[in-house]
């Protein structure tokens, strides 16, 4: 068990390390599209919260990710957790929606979203946590996705 919690601590770590130097930002002139760049985003805010030792911070990064997910006119955005995709698209779900070589990756991120709520609406660290994992690893395959 501890060996786990070890492993989640650098992949934390790593991750935290990456979102400092890039935060998911599109670099200026990037060609990648904005559906990649918010996935990328949005899985990152997913790791955090898989790796948190608090109900609040779970609950606060998952609500990052989901807000990316649906974007700010999105039926279950929360202005109060905060839109770190803020300036690099509409929504992963509206972006994808609206491109034609994203649109084949709409069910994944459908299910990425609807973890994402059953996560922040969930009472338990451990159910959110895994919660926040699952949103990540699908959000990744997005973040990768041709």
């Amino acid at each position: 068990m501890r060996a786990v919690g070890v492993a989640v601590l650098v992949v934390s770590l790593a991750v935290a390390a990456y979102a400092d130097y890039n935060y998911g930002q599109q670099p200026a002139g990037g060609t990648e599209p904005a559906w990649k760049v918010q996935a990328r985003t949005a899985a990152q805010h997913a790791n955090f919260a898989a790796g948190a030792d608090s109900m609040s911070s779970a609950e606060q990064h998952l609500g990052h990710a989901l807000n990316c997910i649906e974007g700010p006119r999105g039926p279950n955005f929360n202005r109060a957790w905060g839109n770190p995709c803020e300036g690099q698209g509409n929504g992963l779900l509206p972006d994808l929606r609206a491109s034609r070589t994203g649109s084949s990756w709409i069910l994944v991120a459908e299910a990425a979203g609807e973890l994402a709520v059953k996560g922040v609406r969930s009472r338990d660290l451990a159910q959110r946590r895994n919660a926040a994992r699952g949103v990540a690893q699908l959000l990744q395959l997005v973040a990768e996705g041709r």
